[in-house]
């Protein structure tokens, strides 16, 4: 009895310890707005220019991490359109931006869709007042795939906290 209790603890011990370094990592540090966030297995992430992109497996999904030049949440709103208008054709916003709070960090959310190259997109924005800038955080997909990634999404945006 005690070797097995002591094979058992063992065990828990290894697979804990294999859990905790499986949750290490997916979180990525992104150091140019001092932020950390989890992401899945199987998606791909790279960063260049301190813009940092996170794609599911058949990169049909994006989230795009970057660093605005804005001081403050509100420039950011204007530099944002500005952005929108020359990466997106016909831009609708389909939610009214809304006040969030993520993790400690004052943000906003709102939702848009547009199309990009003819092919239509939606698009997720958070603008969130991170310990070192403002960040922006652009989620884009065909709508079909944000509905089918909905609950990883969901995650991946409440992990962003500051490090």
């Amino acid at each position: 009895m005690k070797t097995f209790f002591c094979i058992f603890l063992f065990s828990f011990i290894l697979m804990n310890t294999g859990l905790q370094a499986q949750i290490k990592r997916n979180l990525y540090t992104y150091q140019a707005a001092q932020v950390e966030f989890w992401y899945p297995n199987e998606w791909q992430i790279d960063e260049e220019d301190k813009v940092a992109t996170l794609q599911n497996d058949d990169g049909s999904l994006s989230i795009t991490f970057s660093i605005m030049e804005a001081d403050q949440i509100e420039e950011a709103l204007i530099e944002l359109e500005a952005i929108i208008q020359t990466q997106l054709t016909q831009p609708n916003i389909t939610t009214e931006p809304e006040i969030i709070e993520l993790n400690g960090m004052m943000g906003v959310v709102s939702e848009l869709e547009g199309s990009i190259n003819g092919s239509p997109v939606q698009l997720g924005v958070f603008i969130v007042d991170s310990p070192q800038n403002v960040l922006l955080v652009l989620g884009m997909g065909h709508e079909q795939t944000l509905q089918k990634n909905n609950k990883v999404l969901d995650k991946i945006i409440k992990s962003i906290k500051p490090i």
